[in-house]
């Protein structure tokens, strides 16, 4: 195979009026299971956006524990998936109400509108419990190309330390933990190089 540097990507988040992060309820349609390559996508209006995140970018995180079969001897004949787990992890920098409500799910946390008297107001629940499962996609952009990454069924179960103070942004620092859906997937990672065809009859 050739080299080619026009396939070495960066993560540069792919935003300009919404953030790169975005949620939804389970069950809402994502674009993997329309087979759209990122170029085309339509993100369903029911995604939500948490705006700007850190510099961090975006990690994702796959453990695969397997289990050794050997023989009489000792041989190894064999090696058998045990468990498989897939995270993401990101820090959210824009403190606002729904950057609170992935971090501390929906129902924990409540909205009230600016007035003559006040600003708008967030408070946030933190106490034994965890944020709902949800539906994630993430963009990325390099360019022309750009990648996608689904998650069609995630969860929010860890959040790091909240610091404050006069240097740094508030960050929420989130793991989520990717469930299988229906085909065994927790994550899908799609990409379109923006390199356009110039053959007759291709698009």
């Amino acid at each position: 195979m050739a080299i080619d540097a026009s396939k070495v990507y960066v993560g540069t988040p792919d935003q300009l009026t919404t953030g790169a992060i975005m949620c939804a309820p389970v069950g809402t349609k994502t674009p993997e299971l329309e087979g759209i390559t990122p170029s085309g996508v339509t993100i369903d209006n029911a995604f939500k956006d948490a705006g700007y995140a850190s510099s961090d970018g975006l990690t994702i995180t796959t453990d695969n524990s397997t289990n050794d079969i050997t023989d009489w001897s000792g041989g190894l004949v064999r090696r058998v998936l045990e468990s498989s787990t897939v995270e993401m992890s990101w820090t959210m920098i824009q403190i606002d109400e729904q950057s609170f409500k992935m971090a501390f799910g929906d129902e924990y946390v409540t909205a009230v509108a600016a007035t003559a008297a006040h600003g708008n107001q967030l408070k946030a629940a933190i106490g034994a419990h965890l944020p709902d499962r949800k539906a994630w996609v993430f963009k990325m952009k390099d360019g022309a190309a750009r990648v996608l990454v689904v998650v069609p069924c995630g969860q929010v179960t860890s959040l790091d330390d909240i610091t404050f103070n006069a240097t740094d942004p508030i960050g929420l620092a989130v793991t989520l933990s990717c469930y299988n859906d229906s085909k065994g997937n927790a994550l899908y990672i799609l990409t379109d190089d923006g390199q356009l065809s110039t053959v007759k009859g291709k698009e």
